[in-house]
Protein backbone atom coordinates (compact mmCIF):
# COMPACT_ATOMS: atom_id res chain seq x y z
CA UNK A 1 0.00 0.00 0.00
CA UNK A 2 1.63 3.20 -1.33
CA UNK A 3 0.66 6.69 0.68
CA UNK A 4 1.04 9.45 -2.61
CA UNK A 5 0.39 12.64 -0.37
CA UNK A 6 2.57 15.40 -1.03
CA UNK A 7 4.12 17.67 1.60
CA UNK A 8 4.98 21.48 1.18
CA UNK A 9 8.96 22.10 1.80
CA UNK A 10 10.54 20.97 4.85
CA UNK A 11 12.33 23.82 7.41
CA UNK A 12 14.85 21.16 8.58
CA UNK A 13 17.09 20.87 5.47
CA UNK A 14 20.11 18.17 7.08
CA UNK A 15 21.79 17.98 4.12
CA UNK A 16 22.00 14.35 2.51
CA UNK A 17 25.01 13.32 0.02
CA UNK A 18 24.96 11.28 -2.44
CA UNK A 19 21.43 10.36 -4.78
CA UNK A 20 18.95 9.55 -3.39
CA UNK A 21 17.95 7.04 -5.68
CA UNK A 22 21.46 5.56 -5.66
CA UNK A 23 21.87 1.79 -4.47
CA UNK A 24 22.43 0.56 -1.02
CA UNK A 25 26.30 0.89 0.38
CA UNK A 26 27.82 -2.15 1.50
CA UNK A 27 27.29 -2.02 5.13
CA UNK A 28 30.75 -3.52 5.71
CA UNK A 29 32.61 -0.69 5.33
CA UNK A 30 30.40 1.63 7.22
CA UNK A 31 31.05 1.91 11.01
CA UNK A 32 27.90 3.46 11.57
CA UNK A 33 25.30 1.31 10.37
CA UNK A 34 27.54 -2.15 11.42
CA UNK A 35 27.62 -1.07 14.93
CA UNK A 36 23.86 -0.03 15.39
CA UNK A 37 23.39 -4.06 13.90
CA UNK A 38 25.75 -4.98 16.14
CA UNK A 39 23.78 -3.33 19.09
CA UNK A 40 20.98 -4.51 18.58
CA UNK A 41 22.24 -7.95 18.10
CA UNK A 42 24.45 -7.48 21.41
CA UNK A 43 21.16 -6.53 23.63
CA UNK A 44 19.14 -9.45 22.02
CA UNK A 45 22.20 -11.69 23.28
CA UNK A 46 22.32 -9.87 26.70
CA UNK A 47 18.94 -10.11 27.50
CA UNK A 48 18.41 -6.48 27.91
CA UNK A 49 14.86 -4.85 27.86
CA UNK A 50 13.49 -3.80 24.76
CA UNK A 51 12.57 -0.61 26.62
CA UNK A 52 16.12 0.24 27.72
CA UNK A 53 17.82 -0.91 24.32
CA UNK A 54 16.52 2.81 22.42
CA UNK A 55 18.43 4.52 25.18
CA UNK A 56 21.64 2.60 23.94
CA UNK A 57 20.86 2.88 20.32
CA UNK A 58 21.30 6.65 21.24
CA UNK A 59 24.23 6.99 23.06
CA UNK A 60 26.20 4.59 20.52
CA UNK A 61 24.78 6.88 17.32
CA UNK A 62 25.70 10.38 19.26
CA UNK A 63 29.40 9.41 20.37
CA UNK A 64 29.88 8.36 16.67
CA UNK A 65 28.56 11.17 15.33
CA UNK A 66 30.51 13.48 17.60
CA UNK A 67 33.59 11.39 16.71
CA UNK A 68 33.08 11.86 12.83
CA UNK A 69 32.41 15.58 12.97
CA UNK A 70 35.13 15.84 15.39
CA UNK A 71 37.32 15.35 12.22
CA UNK A 72 35.27 16.52 9.57
CA UNK A 73 34.34 19.37 10.90
CA UNK A 74 31.19 19.97 8.88
CA UNK A 75 28.46 19.66 11.24
CA UNK A 76 28.34 21.00 15.37
CA UNK A 77 28.91 18.48 18.05
CA UNK A 78 26.29 16.97 20.16
CA UNK A 79 27.98 17.33 23.32
CA UNK A 80 32.18 16.52 22.66
CA UNK A 81 34.24 18.95 20.88
CA UNK A 82 38.02 18.24 20.36
CA UNK A 83 40.70 19.11 17.80
CA UNK A 84 41.68 16.18 15.90
CA UNK A 85 44.88 15.83 13.89
CA UNK A 86 44.88 16.97 10.41
CA UNK A 87 44.29 13.66 8.17
CA UNK A 88 42.63 11.36 10.91
CA UNK A 89 40.52 9.01 9.71
CA UNK A 90 36.30 9.69 9.96
CA UNK A 91 35.88 5.80 9.88
CA UNK A 92 38.35 5.31 12.47
CA UNK A 93 37.31 7.39 15.23
CA UNK A 94 33.52 6.09 14.28
CA UNK A 95 34.58 2.46 14.49
CA UNK A 96 36.59 3.43 18.03
CA UNK A 97 33.78 5.31 19.45
CA UNK A 98 31.36 2.51 18.51
CA UNK A 99 33.31 -0.13 20.01
CA UNK A 100 33.88 1.81 23.26
CA UNK A 101 30.49 2.40 23.70
CA UNK A 102 29.11 -1.13 23.25
CA UNK A 103 31.97 -2.55 25.36
CA UNK A 104 30.39 -0.43 28.07
CA UNK A 105 27.02 -1.18 27.44
CA UNK A 106 27.26 -4.97 26.94
CA UNK A 107 30.67 -6.63 28.76
CA UNK A 108 29.36 -10.03 28.23
CA UNK A 109 29.40 -9.44 24.65
CA UNK A 110 32.86 -8.67 24.26
CA UNK A 111 33.81 -11.68 21.34
CA UNK A 112 31.57 -10.55 18.95
CA UNK A 113 32.36 -6.92 19.43
CA UNK A 114 35.72 -7.30 19.24
CA UNK A 115 34.97 -9.45 15.52
CA UNK A 116 33.09 -6.60 14.36
CA UNK A 117 35.94 -4.03 15.81
CA UNK A 118 38.51 -5.79 13.64
CA UNK A 119 36.56 -6.00 10.91
CA UNK A 120 35.96 -2.48 10.49
CA UNK A 121 39.73 -1.63 11.35
CA UNK A 122 40.80 -3.93 8.74
CA UNK A 123 39.06 -1.39 5.93
CA UNK A 124 41.97 1.36 7.15
CA UNK A 125 45.04 0.90 5.74
CA UNK A 126 46.90 4.60 6.80
CA UNK A 127 48.33 3.63 10.35
CA UNK A 128 48.93 7.32 10.62
CA UNK A 129 44.90 8.56 9.93
CA UNK A 130 43.60 5.22 11.52
CA UNK A 131 45.84 5.88 14.96
CA UNK A 132 44.66 9.51 15.28
CA UNK A 133 41.28 8.80 14.27
CA UNK A 134 40.93 6.08 16.90
CA UNK A 135 42.20 8.38 19.64
CA UNK A 136 39.50 10.60 19.17
CA UNK A 137 36.82 8.35 18.91
CA UNK A 138 38.26 7.36 22.25
CA UNK A 139 37.99 10.37 24.12
CA UNK A 140 34.19 11.22 22.44
CA UNK A 141 33.31 7.79 23.49
CA UNK A 142 34.67 8.33 27.42
CA UNK A 143 33.24 12.07 27.85
CA UNK A 144 30.25 10.85 26.37
CA UNK A 145 29.57 7.94 28.57
CA UNK A 146 30.94 9.97 31.42
CA UNK A 147 27.74 12.34 30.80
CA UNK A 148 25.26 9.31 30.59
CA UNK A 149 27.03 7.30 33.68
CA UNK A 150 24.13 8.46 35.85
CA UNK A 151 21.17 9.37 34.03
CA UNK A 152 18.86 6.79 35.00
CA UNK A 153 18.87 3.86 32.36
CA UNK A 154 20.19 1.67 34.47
CA UNK A 155 18.05 2.55 37.78
CA UNK A 156 14.87 0.41 39.42
CA UNK A 157 12.00 3.10 39.97
CA UNK A 158 9.57 1.36 42.57
CA UNK A 159 5.61 1.98 40.89
CA UNK A 160 2.97 1.76 43.71
CA UNK A 161 -0.46 0.31 41.80
CA UNK A 162 -2.94 2.90 42.46
CA UNK A 163 -6.53 3.18 42.91
CA UNK A 164 -10.11 4.61 42.03
CA UNK A 165 -11.31 5.52 38.97
CA UNK A 166 -9.29 6.91 35.96
CA UNK A 167 -5.87 4.88 37.50
CA UNK A 168 -3.77 2.55 36.28
CA UNK A 169 -3.98 -1.10 37.38
CA UNK A 170 -2.71 -4.40 35.81
CA UNK A 171 -4.62 -5.66 32.76
CA UNK A 172 -6.04 -8.46 31.03
CA UNK A 173 -4.86 -11.68 30.65
CA UNK A 174 -1.43 -11.39 32.25
CA UNK A 175 -2.47 -8.76 34.77
CA UNK A 176 0.81 -7.89 35.02
CA UNK A 177 3.24 -5.53 36.78
CA UNK A 178 4.68 -2.37 35.29
CA UNK A 179 8.19 -3.22 34.45
CA UNK A 180 8.85 0.13 32.52
CA UNK A 181 9.00 3.22 35.11
CA UNK A 182 12.37 3.77 35.05
CA UNK A 183 11.68 5.49 31.39
CA UNK A 184 10.41 8.36 33.27
CA UNK A 185 13.09 9.70 35.16
CA UNK A 186 15.86 8.83 32.41
CA UNK A 187 17.98 11.99 31.35
CA UNK A 188 16.60 13.38 27.82
CA UNK A 189 19.00 13.48 25.39
CA UNK A 190 17.66 16.64 23.23
CA UNK A 191 15.27 17.84 25.81
CA UNK A 192 15.62 20.27 28.39
CA UNK A 193 14.02 18.30 31.04
CA UNK A 194 11.74 15.12 30.62
CA UNK A 195 8.57 17.33 31.31
CA UNK A 196 9.43 19.76 28.99
CA UNK A 197 6.37 18.56 25.94
CA UNK A 198 4.59 17.33 29.01
CA UNK A 199 0.94 17.59 27.87
CA UNK A 200 -2.17 19.08 30.03
CA UNK A 201 -3.65 15.34 30.39
CA UNK A 202 -6.26 13.24 29.06
CA UNK A 203 -10.14 14.90 29.57
CA UNK A 204 -11.73 14.64 32.75
CA UNK A 205 -14.07 11.54 33.60
CA UNK A 206 -16.82 13.32 34.09
CA UNK A 207 -16.57 15.42 30.68
CA UNK A 208 -18.72 14.64 27.22
CA UNK A 209 -15.17 14.36 25.93
CA UNK A 210 -14.21 10.99 28.09
CA UNK A 211 -17.73 9.62 27.09
CA UNK A 212 -17.20 9.95 23.43
CA UNK A 213 -13.65 8.66 23.55
CA UNK A 214 -14.69 5.83 25.78
CA UNK A 215 -17.69 4.75 23.65
CA UNK A 216 -15.64 5.10 20.37
CA UNK A 217 -13.26 2.69 21.88
CA UNK A 218 -16.26 0.59 23.38
CA UNK A 219 -17.26 0.04 19.68
CA UNK A 220 -14.24 0.00 17.50
CA UNK A 221 -11.43 -1.18 19.70
CA UNK A 222 -13.32 -4.44 20.95
CA UNK A 223 -11.89 -7.85 20.20
CA UNK A 224 -15.41 -9.36 19.25
CA UNK A 225 -18.67 -7.77 18.10
CA UNK A 226 -16.81 -4.32 16.65
CA UNK A 227 -18.15 -1.89 14.56
CA UNK A 228 -14.54 -1.62 12.35
CA UNK A 229 -14.47 -2.17 8.89
CA UNK A 230 -11.96 -4.67 7.50
CA UNK A 231 -9.78 -2.12 6.66
CA UNK A 232 -9.66 -0.45 9.81
CA UNK A 233 -8.85 -3.98 11.04
CA UNK A 234 -6.14 -4.45 8.85
CA UNK A 235 -4.72 -1.03 9.85
CA UNK A 236 -4.82 -1.65 13.33
CA UNK A 237 -2.90 -4.86 13.51
CA UNK A 238 -0.60 -3.38 11.00
CA UNK A 239 0.46 -0.82 13.81
CA UNK A 240 0.37 -3.69 16.68
CA UNK A 241 3.84 -4.41 17.12
CA UNK A 242 5.86 -2.11 19.20
CA UNK A 243 7.23 1.15 17.33
CA UNK A 244 10.87 0.03 18.06
CA UNK A 245 10.57 -2.75 15.95
CA UNK A 246 9.52 -0.57 12.95
CA UNK A 247 11.65 2.81 13.28
CA UNK A 248 14.90 0.93 14.34
CA UNK A 249 14.89 -0.90 10.95
CA UNK A 250 13.45 2.08 8.99
CA UNK A 251 16.01 4.36 9.71
CA UNK A 252 18.71 1.53 9.00
CA UNK A 253 17.43 1.12 5.60
CA UNK A 254 17.12 4.84 4.99
CA UNK A 255 20.70 5.34 5.62
CA UNK A 256 21.78 2.29 3.33
CA UNK A 257 19.29 2.61 0.35
CA UNK A 258 20.01 6.55 0.02
CA UNK A 259 23.58 5.74 -0.44
CA UNK A 260 24.63 8.39 2.31
CA UNK A 261 28.10 9.26 3.11
CA UNK A 262 29.48 8.58 6.31
CA UNK A 263 29.29 12.19 8.15
CA UNK A 264 25.23 12.53 6.63
CA UNK A 265 24.65 9.01 8.15
CA UNK A 266 26.11 9.67 11.29
CA UNK A 267 24.39 12.53 11.26
CA UNK A 268 20.92 11.03 10.07
CA UNK A 269 21.21 8.32 12.33
CA UNK A 270 21.61 10.29 15.37
CA UNK A 271 19.31 12.78 14.84
CA UNK A 272 16.42 10.00 14.34
CA UNK A 273 17.74 7.39 17.18
CA UNK A 274 18.15 10.61 19.55
CA UNK A 275 14.42 11.42 18.29
CA UNK A 276 12.81 8.12 19.69
CA UNK A 277 14.75 8.10 22.45
CA UNK A 278 13.72 11.00 23.50
CA UNK A 279 10.04 9.89 22.18
CA UNK A 280 9.93 7.60 24.61
CA UNK A 281 11.09 9.53 27.61
CA UNK A 282 8.88 12.32 27.35
CA UNK A 283 5.99 9.93 26.95
CA UNK A 284 7.01 7.87 29.62
CA UNK A 285 7.25 11.01 31.76
CA UNK A 286 3.72 11.75 31.23
CA UNK A 287 2.13 8.35 31.72
CA UNK A 288 3.58 8.13 34.92
CA UNK A 289 2.50 11.60 35.72
CA UNK A 290 -0.99 10.58 34.88
CA UNK A 291 -0.98 7.30 35.84
CA UNK A 292 -3.99 6.87 33.48
CA UNK A 293 -6.55 3.27 33.19
CA UNK A 294 -6.52 1.55 30.06
CA UNK A 295 -9.57 1.29 27.94
CA UNK A 296 -10.32 -2.20 29.22
CA UNK A 297 -9.95 -1.60 32.59
CA UNK A 298 -12.20 1.45 32.07
CA UNK A 299 -14.82 0.05 30.08
CA UNK A 300 -14.71 -2.85 32.58
CA UNK A 301 -15.70 -0.40 35.17
CA UNK A 302 -17.62 2.14 33.25
CA UNK A 303 -20.24 2.80 35.89
CA UNK A 304 -17.25 4.15 38.46
CA UNK A 305 -16.18 7.67 36.38
CA UNK A 306 -19.90 8.80 37.91
CA UNK A 307 -20.30 9.66 33.79
CA UNK A 308 -24.17 8.76 33.13
CA UNK A 309 -22.84 8.32 29.46
CA UNK A 310 -20.65 5.76 29.97
CA UNK A 311 -21.97 2.16 30.11
CA UNK A 312 -19.92 -0.49 31.54
CA UNK A 313 -19.42 -3.92 29.73
CA UNK A 314 -18.14 -6.40 32.23
CA UNK A 315 -16.71 -8.92 29.42
CA UNK A 316 -15.18 -6.08 27.20
CA UNK A 317 -12.15 -7.04 25.29
CA UNK A 318 -9.42 -5.09 23.69
CA UNK A 319 -8.66 -6.26 20.14
CA UNK A 320 -5.33 -6.41 21.20
CA UNK A 321 -3.02 -7.66 24.16
CA UNK A 322 -2.93 -4.33 26.63
CA UNK A 323 0.53 -2.77 27.29
CA UNK A 324 1.46 -3.11 31.20
CA UNK A 325 1.81 0.31 32.05
CA UNK A 326 -0.32 3.43 31.80
CA UNK A 327 -2.32 4.63 29.02
CA UNK A 328 -1.84 7.92 28.38
CA UNK A 329 -0.08 9.42 26.07
CA UNK A 330 0.81 6.83 23.49
CA UNK A 331 3.99 5.96 23.25
CA UNK A 332 3.59 4.36 19.84
CA UNK A 333 2.52 7.76 18.80
CA UNK A 334 5.20 10.03 20.47
CA UNK A 335 7.88 7.74 18.80
CA UNK A 336 6.33 7.23 15.66
CA UNK A 337 5.81 10.98 15.19
CA UNK A 338 9.26 11.86 16.38
CA UNK A 339 10.79 9.62 14.34
CA UNK A 340 8.75 10.60 11.13
CA UNK A 341 8.98 13.80 11.31
CA UNK A 342 12.85 13.95 11.86
CA UNK A 343 13.19 11.51 8.52
CA UNK A 344 10.86 13.58 6.92
CA UNK A 345 13.01 16.94 8.04
CA UNK A 346 16.30 15.67 7.21
CA UNK A 347 15.13 13.77 3.35
CA UNK A 348 13.48 17.14 2.56
CA UNK A 349 10.81 14.53 1.41
CA UNK A 350 12.56 13.52 -1.33
CA UNK A 351 12.19 9.91 -0.10
CA UNK A 352 9.41 7.54 0.94
CA UNK A 353 9.26 6.46 4.65
CA UNK A 354 9.38 2.70 4.92
CA UNK A 355 7.49 0.71 7.68
CA UNK A 356 7.09 -3.15 7.92
CA UNK A 357 4.84 -5.49 10.40
CA UNK A 358 7.77 -7.50 11.96
CA UNK A 359 4.81 -10.63 12.45
CA UNK A 360 3.36 -10.34 8.57
CA UNK A 361 5.99 -9.27 6.75
CA UNK A 362 3.69 -6.44 5.38
CA UNK A 363 5.05 -3.18 4.32
CA UNK A 364 3.60 0.34 3.44
CA UNK A 365 5.45 2.90 2.39
CA UNK A 366 4.82 6.47 2.76
CA UNK A 367 5.28 10.19 1.36
CA UNK A 368 4.44 12.09 4.37
CA UNK A 369 5.32 11.54 8.16
CA UNK A 370 1.70 13.28 8.82
CA UNK A 371 -0.07 10.11 6.87
CA UNK A 372 1.91 7.53 9.35
CA UNK A 373 1.34 9.36 12.21
CA UNK A 374 -2.56 10.09 11.66
CA UNK A 375 -2.58 6.11 11.01
CA UNK A 376 -1.17 5.47 14.51
CA UNK A 377 -3.27 7.61 15.77
CA UNK A 378 -6.19 5.73 14.60
CA UNK A 379 -4.82 2.21 14.67
CA UNK A 380 -4.14 2.25 18.60
CA UNK A 381 -7.46 3.21 18.98
CA UNK A 382 -8.64 0.63 17.00
CA UNK A 383 -6.68 -1.97 18.66
CA UNK A 384 -8.67 -0.90 22.01
CA UNK A 385 -5.38 -0.20 23.82
CA UNK A 386 -5.29 3.63 23.81
CA UNK A 387 -8.04 6.29 23.86
CA UNK A 388 -7.80 8.94 21.02
CA UNK A 389 -6.50 11.61 23.41
CA UNK A 390 -3.53 9.70 24.38
CA UNK A 391 -3.02 9.06 20.74
CA UNK A 392 -3.12 12.61 19.09
CA UNK A 393 -1.41 14.59 22.54
CA UNK A 394 1.65 11.74 21.92
CA UNK A 395 1.92 12.52 18.55
CA UNK A 396 1.72 16.34 19.19
CA UNK A 397 4.93 15.58 22.06
CA UNK A 398 7.08 13.47 19.19
CA UNK A 399 6.02 16.85 16.57
CA UNK A 400 7.64 18.73 19.10
CA UNK A 401 10.63 16.61 19.74
CA UNK A 402 11.42 16.43 16.21
CA UNK A 403 11.12 20.44 15.71
CA UNK A 404 13.46 21.17 18.76
CA UNK A 405 15.93 18.57 16.64
CA UNK A 406 15.40 20.51 13.52
CA UNK A 407 15.74 23.84 15.20
CA UNK A 408 18.77 23.43 17.60
CA UNK A 409 20.85 20.10 17.22
CA UNK A 410 23.16 18.86 14.38
CA UNK A 411 23.71 21.54 12.40
CA UNK A 412 25.98 22.75 9.77
CA UNK A 413 29.14 24.31 10.60
CA UNK A 414 29.15 27.99 9.86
Amino acid sequence: MIRTAVLSAAAFAISVSGNLSSPATDTAADPISEWSVAASSAAAASGMAPFRTPLTLAILHLAMYDAVVNVTRDYQPYAVKLRAAAGASAAAAATEAGYRVLLNEFPTQQAALDATYEKLLANERTSEAKRNGMKIGAEVARRLLSTRATDGRNAGIPYAIGSGPGTWMPTPPGMLPVTTAFLARVTPFTMTSVAQFRPSGPPPLTSRKWATEYNEVKALGAKDGSTRSTEQTATALFWEPPAGTVWTATIRRLAREQALDLSASARFQAAAFAAFADGLIACWDAKFHFNCWRPVTAIRQGDADRNPLTVPDKSWEPLAVTPNFPEYPSGHACATAAVTHTIESFFQQKVQIPARNIITGEERLYSRAADIVDEVIEARMLLGVHFRAADEDGAEMGRQIARQIRRHWFGRVR
